[in-house]
């Protein structure tokens, strides 16, 4: 079943990619599933997750997406989303977090200063979507994913930048010590 689902979202991502499609389909298809809710929080300040991740002594992993982004859903729903209802497994390593780089909102970076999303986003390197930033306590960038290259090698490349994230952020609390 899983590999049936797997086909058929590749080839909607690529079909969307070569046709022009809209991701309303997709969002049918996600939608469909029997999951509990669970929502990306669009962060609005940084300073409190920050002062999150310090006590955690955990990335903040940080979504860079677009609307109506059928690859940025794909994230969502397939990874993120089930990172959040497993919170045995993902809880306590991996604060998880979205910044939309369409809108024209603002939010309060680590210095508590204003920045608007699309300035923050270029500070990151987030120039497509999705793009995936895990960050330490201050922002300082720890990995980056950018884009999806392979549906099926996605979620182990998520994991590995998760797991090298965890041990830069262990040799840095090391390093205090």
């Amino acid at each position: 079943m899983i590999l049936v689902k797997r086909l058929v979202v590749q080839v909607f991502l690529l079909s969307s990619l070569l046709f022009g499609y809209s991701s309303s389909w997709a969002s049918d298809y996600f939608d469909n599933e029997n999951l509990p809710p669970v929502e990306i929080i669009n962060t609005t300040d940084f300073r409190v997750d920050g002062r999150l991740a310090a006590k955690k002594q955990a990335p903040i992993l940080i979504l860079f997406a677009m609307e109506g982004c059928a690859y940025c859903q794909y994230v969502e729903e397939e990874h993120l989303k089930p990172m959040l209802r497993n919170p045995e497994d993902y809880g306590s390593k991996v604060i998880i977090r979205r910044v939309m780089t369409d809108d024209y909102d603002s939010l309060i970076d680590f210095d508590g200063k204003e920045i608007s999303n699309m300035d923050f986003s270029a500070r990151y390197g987030a120039y497509y979507s999705p793009t995936v930033v895990f960050l330490d306590h201050n922002g300082k960038r720890l990995s980056l994913i950018l884009g999806v290259s392979n549906t099926e090698f996605y979620g182990g490349d998520l994991d590995d930048s998760l797991e090298l994230s965890l041990q830069m952020i262990r040799e840095q609390v090391a390093a205090l010590k």
